[in-house]
């Protein structure tokens, strides 16, 4: 460059920053899109459009239980009630997955899926909230989608 030639500004500083600016306009880009994939497929199987709740509706839960577990079931705790000598193996893994073992800091919190033996009981009761459900099978999948729809949602 000669004293007579003015100075020609510099492009490569802005091609850089231009390129920069460019690869951190494609990083977010890609980042909300993963974000509003991965936020699809939270909802995937969800029915957004329903707000049925499971079972029917029940207001004497002190058929199937005495007054403690009646305060508990209204606390949010789920109340599955068996006939048999011993709670069907089933109904053991439903709690286990839910809830965990039988805790009664969880239970006071109302967050607890509680199995209760009742003579005379045919097949499986399970009351949730002001809900009943009904079922010949421990193994119905109807009781875990109940149980888990209606767990900690008491009424009081």
């Amino acid at each position: 460059m000669t004293a007579d030639q003015p100075a020609q500004p510099s492009h490569r500083g802005l091609r850089r920053l231009g390129g920069g600016l460019l690869a951190v306009a494609i990083g977010l880009g890609a980042v909300v899109l993963l974000v509003m994939f991965l936020n699809s497929r939270d909802n995937a199987h969800v029915d957004q459009g329903t707000t049925a709740q499971p079972g029917v509706a029940f207001a004497t839960p002190r058929d199937y239980l005495g007054s403690e577990q009646v305060r508990l079931l209204r606390a949010g705790d789920v109340f599955v009630v068996y006939g048999g000598a011993r709670a069907p193996p089933a109904l053991v893994a439903l709690r286990e997955r839910l809830s965990g073992p039988p805790d009664p800091a969880i239970e006071a919190a109302g967050q607890a899926v509680i199995l209760t033996r009742r003579a005379g009981t045919d097949g499986v009761v399970a009351l949730g909230g002001e809900r009943i459900l009904r079922t010949a099978d421990p193994a119905d999948p109807a009781l875990e989608q109940f149980a888990s729809q209606l767990l900690g949602g008491g009424t009081e």
